[in-house]
């Protein structure tokens, strides 16, 4: 992986004008992309040395205009399970926070805890449960108050945007899980009781480091699994892929009143 310095140098020369807002686009949230305009493309490989591994994750970075604002879209993402630590999954958003994102819109495929929760189902994110979370992204003396972590402004807005989009949502907690394979029974029951309301395998190191940054930051995750059905990463991508539409619609509504 690059470092951050050639990072920066190779985004400054690529793009024409800094975006304010970065939206990190998970399984399934991909075709979000297709919606923006006077867009540049670069590879993860070009930019910062390294390509994504996982399916349904392209590996790009696309800025360019969405809902009238100047935006920065993370076409898939890098995973501890990957091989790579905290500090370096987030290298990608102190890159951007140096060129002038502001906020944040950090997207996940997500596996039901809650039993009210059904497939297809949006979730706004209001905590995050890092317990299961053993590699962070900070390192010595740097204290981080996690008290409020998501931006309230920003989840109203999207509050409203699903209203009207008349998706069904819920508000709920994510629990972080290592992977690369999917939780047995008994880590969902412990999770579960632990106040967790969706499961996965993203998002919590992100956050943490966009807080750091004084980032606003608001979380949505898609219900593709329930609790306790088996399932694999390719029923994870056919549901989400059944989603996009929905996906595209409710991001491209909050980016254009946050």
């Amino acid at each position: 992986m690059f470092s951050e310095g050639k990072a920066l140098a190779i985004l400054k020369k690529k793009i024409k004008k800094p975006p304010e807002t970065l939206m990190i686009l998970g399984s399934g949230w991909k075709s979000v992309a297709d919606l923006v305009e006077e867009r540049e493309e670069i590879s993860y490989q070009e930019l910062f040395g390294v390509g994504t591994s996982v399916p349904g994750h392209v590996g790009k970075l696309v800025v360019g205009r969405l809902g009238g604002k100047t935006v920065a879209l993370m076409v898939g993402r890098f995973h501890l399970y990957e091989g790579y630590t905290a500090f370096e999954t987030t290298m990608p958003i102190r890159v951007l926070a140096r060129i002038g994102v502001k906020q944040m819109i950090v997207t996940a495929a997500v596996g039901a805890l809650n039993p009210r929760y059904k497939v297809g189902d949006l979730v706004i994110l209001s905590d995050l449960l890092t317990l299961l979370l053993q590699d962070r992204p900070l390192s010595g003396p740097q204290f981080l108050d996690m008290s409020a972590v998501f931006d309230e402004e920003m989840r109203e807005a999207a509050k409203t945007v699903l209203k009207k989009e008349k998706v069904r949502f819920w508000e709920g907690v994510y629990g972080y899980y290592s992977g690369p394979n999917f939780e047995t029974p008994t880590d969902k029951k412990a999770l579960r009781l632990l106040g967790a309301d969706v499961v996965g395998m993203s998002t919590v190191p992100e956050v943490m480091m966009g807080l750091h940054l004084g980032l606003k930051i608001l979380g949505l995750s898609f219900v593709t699994n329930l609790a306790l059905v088996k399932h694999d990463h390719r029923e994870v991508l056919r549901e989400a892929e059944r989603g996009s539409e929905q996906m595209k619609k409710v991001l491209a509504g909050i980016v254009s009143v946050v």
